[in-house]
């Protein structure tokens, strides 16, 4: 794993905070069918990706924080961190190559946003959240497993050359 440096901190808080504005601004007023595309979710996986486990689970906590309290905020805060926190654990176990998006790791991402979305959907019936509408879960699924496959694709190589670039050497490796 690539050594984490300070460039690479500030790196992943500028991908976290563009990913909630662009998340609250513009990807939550879309209306696409299904599931909003979780940007910010995204962009969490594909840090874990090239940065490994322990940095995917606190970027994803982070950036879970980030969008519980981001407006419009519903629901309890925490509960999308620690989702997003395991998430990014989970995902970054995976064997990935920086800066070139291939199909193991575009569908890897892709199977973790739709298991978020399961997951949020578990946790929020067993919360007694009355939004949870389970015939409606397949589709978000669905969706959102698109969704987070075709960002995956533009975010992959924009993090990976940006996270090569700022390693210790100061330039693009």
């Amino acid at each position: 794993m690539p050594r984490l440096t300070l460039p690479r901190v500030l790196l992943i808080i500028a991908s976290l905070g563009t990913a909630v504005v662009l998340q609250s601004a513009v990807f939550a007023r879309l209306g696409l069918p299904g599931a909003t595309p979780d940007l910010l979710l995204v962009v969490v996986l594909v840090v874990a990706l090239v940065a490994g486990p322990a940095v995917g689970a606190v970027t994803g906590f982070a950036g879970g924080v980030l969008i519980d309290i981001a407006p419009p905020a519903a629901g309890s805060i925490g509960q999308t961190a620690a989702i997003y926190a395991l998430a990014g654990f989970v995902i970054g176990h995976a064997q990935f190559e920086p800066g070139r998006p291939d199909l193991q790791s575009v569908l890897s991402i892709g199977a973790v946003a739709a298991a978020v979305v399961l997951v949020q959907a578990i946790l929020g019936t067993l919360l007694g959240q009355p939004e949870v509408t389970w015939s409606l879960v397949p589709l978000l699924v669905a969706t959102q497993f698109i969704y987070a496959a075709l960002l995956a694709l533009l975010i992959i190589p924009a993090i990976g050359v940006m996270y090569r670039g700022a390693g210790d050497e100061g330039r693009f490796a």
